[in-house]
């Protein structure tokens, strides 16, 4: 699974930069788009927008501006998350966040232009019934039914239980996971049953990534995740290890991890990436 996105984001960057050398923004915001948006992350969004499109029969090449959009959408949120009013966070991906590089102006502005820029691109490629459908779930699962919901949450959050950080974790994370996952489906003409499932696994998998962040986040090292450590801690914001301790988190994320996997366990090898990359983003030290 590590081979395979490594393949996917050596396809996948070229195809981002591409879309954002032609977008025709000035300097230095074309600068600042670029170095929120290229040379780093684990381009994770794409990833699964690309299984998406092949378990429902497509390929790769058929859903590029649905992946290009969700990693725009991704990428604009965490500039934003990063400015001194939400995180004030100063490392991201081992370099100084946006707003440190460019100024906070510049860095409100560059998330802006990066959303932006997902429609425009959702709008070009919705071209058929399948695509429209597409594009409408990447735009809800983006919006105050998921992302920027979610983050909401977080952002005034008081969230004291599980219950309650699983409304924040859902839509600040799972829903831009589900978004790429069945936006590629659709896209490929996947059926709603088999939406509804893949949704399931997304939802359950951005779960336990989240909490899987929480554990890294007290036991990695700056240099391991390239941005700050402890930053919920010194942000005073309650996680699944402040509630049940490292080793009862790692179980919490275990357990969604089988929810994802019970979710798509009906379909034999068509889901067989998206077992092996459940597995393997359990196992991850970044």
């Amino acid at each position: 699974m590590k081979e395979f996105l490594r393949r996917c984001s050596e396809y996948f960057e070229p195809e981002l930069a591409a879309v954002l050398d032609g977008c025709g923004a000035p300097e230095p915001l074309l600068s600042a788009m670029k170095y929120a948006a290229l040379g780093g992350g684990k381009r994770l969004r794409p990833a699964l927008c690309f299984l998406g499109a092949e378990f429902a029969g497509g390929r790769a090449e058929d859903v590029v501006p649905f992946a290009v959009a969700i990693e725009s959408i991704h990428c604009y949120s965490l500039v934003h998350d990063d400015l001194p009013a939400m995180d004030d966070d100063t490392l991201r991906r081992g370099k100084p966040t946006v707003h440190v590089a460019y100024g906070e102006g510049m860095a409100v502005l560059c998330g802006d232009a990066l959303l932006n820029l997902a429609y425009e691109t959702l709008f070009a490629a919705a071209n058929t019934p399948e695509r429209v459908t597409a594009a409408g779930i990447i735009a809800k699962c983006a919006g105050v039914k998921g992302m920027v919901g979610g983050q909401c949450l977080d952002l005034g959050s008081d969230a004291r239980d599980a219950d309650g950080l699983l409304r924040v974790y859902y839509g600040k994370t799972s829903a831009l996971l589900k978004a790429a996952l069945t936006s590629g489906a659709a896209a490929c003409g996947a059926s709603a049953a088999e939406l509804d499932d893949l949704a399931a696994y997304a939802e359950n998998l951005g779960a336990a990534f989240q909490i899987k962040d929480d554990i890294l986040d007290v036991t990695s090292t700056t240099e391991v995740l390239g941005k700050d450590i402890n930053s919920d801690t010194d942000n005073g914001k309650v996680t699944f290890v402040t509630l049940f301790g490292v080793d009862g988190a790692e179980a919490e994320a275990e357990r969604y991890g089988r929810a994802a996997l019970s979710a798509i366990s009906g379909y034999g090898n068509r889901s067989a990436k998206l077992t092996a990359l459940c597995e393997y983003l359990a196992g991850r030290k970044y």
